[in-house]
Formats: C-alpha cells, structure tokens, sequence
C-alpha cells in the first residue's frame, strides 16, 4: 500500500465520482488518505461526494481538514461557504466566501453567493453591493440582475427591482424564478393582473414562449 501511485488512484476516484459510484470513489480517496493524510484533493472530493450525498456536515468536516493543511485553497473555502448557505447558516457562509475574496477578490462565484446569503439575512445594502459588482464586469448576469431585484424589492423599492426582473426576463423568458420574484414584486405593487398572469406563466408547463 505504501507503493499506492496515489495520482493514478485519484484519477480512478474522480472517474468514479464523475458517473455516480459515490461508494467506490469514497473508498479510493480513503485509500490514498491512508497513505498521505494530507491529501487536500481528496479531502476536497470526499466533501464534494458527501454534499451531493445530502451529507452535509460530513462534506464540511472534509472542507475544514483540507483548510487546516492549506488555508490557501480558494476552491475549498467556496465549496464549504456554498454548503453552509445550503442549510442556512448563512452568517458562517459569508466568512467563507470573505477568505475565498481575500485570496481572489474578483472570485465571482463568491461574490454572487455572498450576495445570495446577504439577502436572506435580510442585509439588503450589502447584498446590492455584491451584485453590483458582478454586473459591472458582466452585465448579462441573470442571477445578478435577479438577486439586485430581490434585494430592492425587499427594500421597498419595487419600480426599480421590476426593472432587472424586465431585463433579466428579457435574455431568458423561460426562467421561471424570475417570473416569480417579478410577480411578487407586481403584487406589492398592487397591480394584482399582471402578477397572476406572470404567476400563470411560471406555471405553464412548457413556459411562457409556447402559448
């Protein structure tokens, strides 16, 4: 075991982990983590499984061991800051994506998920902030235009977030989250026909392009 080619057995596990064979990957990076505890690709992978597997305390624990060894993996700081926001501890997910930000502070994905957290921890500002700068380097960003919405509507502002829920309906009218925040929004407006034919749209099951 000691002579394991531990790269060719990672590549085995990641095949593995890649078509479903949840099982056999975890017992491959297990192996390799017999040999070399401080394999970060595998504790990394392992917690990629185990997050997939709804097991998400255990894919945190694998995030903090891989940290511990190398507080410089940007990818581990996401995914854990990402797993976090899954089961709503938010406020724990913001300081992740905070050290991923540190190492690469044009990191969008955790820009966008900072964002996202900001949001439901009802830090609207912040969270505008966030999505602000996304659309500043990438102005087709749907999510962005969607989470700015959110966070303006929440805020009262409802005109304004109507206008990104429009623009982000407007490069993909078949995303029905939209559609749904916009109907909130024409609600709170009190322009209540709009916002059930917007919810009827999100309702049409082949969506709003095929009437």
């Amino acid at each position: 075991m000691s002579h394991m080619d531990i790269p060719s057995v990672l590549d085995k596990a990641h095949r593995q982990m890649k078509v479903g064979r949840y099982d056999d990957a975890i017992s491959l990076y297990d192996q390799v983590l017999e040999i070399d505890q401080n394999n970060t690709t595998a504790l990394e992978n392992k917690g990629r499984i185990y997050y997939d597997l709804g097991r998400h305390e255990d894919a945190i624990a694998c995030y903090d061991k891989a940290i511990v060894i190398n507080p410089g993996l940007i990818s581990v700081w996401f995914e854990k800051g990402y797993t976090l926001r899954k089961i709503r501890r938010y406020e724990e997910s913001i300081q992740c994506f905070d050290r991923a930000l540190a190492l690469d502070p044009g990191y969008t994905f955790a820009i966008a998920n900072k964002g996202y957290s900001l949001n439901e921890l009802g830090r609207h500002k912040e969270a505008i902030t966030c999505f602000d700068a996304i659309l500043e380097e990438s102005p087709k960003n749907i999510r962005a235009m969607t989470g700015k919405g959110i966070a303006l509507r929440e805020l009262g502002k409802n005109e304004e977030a109507l206008a990104f829920f429009e623009k982000a309906i407007g490069l993909n009218p078949i995303n029905s989250f939209v559609w749904y925040n916009k109907a909130i929004a024409l609600r709170n407006l009190g322009r209540l026909k709009e916002a059930d034919e917007a919810i009827r749209i999100v309702n049409l099951p082949q969506g709003p392009w095929k009437r």
